[in-house]
């Protein structure tokens, strides 16, 4: 098992570490990709106190969901409520 390195980074941690070669430095970065899931969406945030996040996971445990799907019931439960197309999907 390799040693993991410390939160607190400084140079002088990072004795032993593997270095980049010049043409691993000037390579172009990889793209990471996402999975099919996530393609052609759009993430939406939202600050809430501890105590309704601490319920909503609890509610999702009860509804035996994932968080994701409770949030898209949730916006599309909006969308109704004011007349538009209930179009958010998981």
């Amino acid at each position: 098992m390799s040693k993991r390195t410390p939160l607190i980074f400084t140079p002088e941690n990072n004795k032993g570490s593997r270095t980049l070669t010049a043409e691993q430095e000037t390579a172009a970065p990889s793209t990471t990709v996402r999975g099919k899931s996530r393609q052609g969406r759009q993430f939406i945030a939202a600050h809430v106190v501890p105590e309704a996040a601490k319920q909503f996971k609890l509610l999702a445990v009860q509804q035996d969901r994932t968080t994701q799907a409770l949030l898209v019931e949730a916006i599309n439960d909006l969308f109704a409520k004011y007349g538009l197309s209930r179009i958010a999907d998981e």
